[in-house]
């Protein structure tokens, strides 16, 4: 089976670029733009009850990513752990980032920090943070007399 990269017009430039990164001046460029190349894609949504971090973590196991909350921040981070490479096969291309990752949000005061809930699915971890009911006026009826 053969595979074929598609090139697009542009590839001319980036060709040219990559074959003058790869002189030996330049020969820790992957092992630095690696360490940190993985970010996670998160998608926020909110109902009536809830705001919703949908966090995406293909190929991470459940074990690597750990959740924190400290003062009004909430740290999501883990990592991408790579593949091992083995003798019989020869690695062609390689679009895939691995490395640590941490992202935060500010949380607002709206949100119930004791009921955060999350679960891990289908490689997307989702974090339900519950809002707080707005206080309702309290109203009294008074009497004419």
């Amino acid at each position: 089976m053969n595979l074929i990269k598609y090139k697009r017009d542009n590839d001319l430039i980036n060709d040219t670029f990559r074959s003058f990164c790869n002189q030996p001046f330049f020969s820790l460029r992957d092992e630095i733009l690696n360490r940190s190349n993985f970010t996670p894609k998160v998608r926020i949504t909110e109902d009536k009850d809830n705001f919703y971090l949908n966090i995406e973590m293909p190929g991470i196991p459940k074990d690597d990513v750990k959740i924190s909350l400290e003062d009004s921040v909430l740290t999501v981070i883990g990592t991408k752990k790579t593949q091992n490479k083995s003798e019989d096969t020869n690695l062609i291309l390689n679009e895939i980032h691995y490395g640590e990752f941490s992202r935060s949000f500010n949380l607002s005061d709206n949100i119930k920090k004791d009921a955060i809930d999350a679960e891990f699915k289908d490689g997307l971890l989702i974090i339900t943070l519950p809002k707080v009911e707005e206080a309702k006026p309290v109203v009294k009826e008074i009497t004419v007399k």
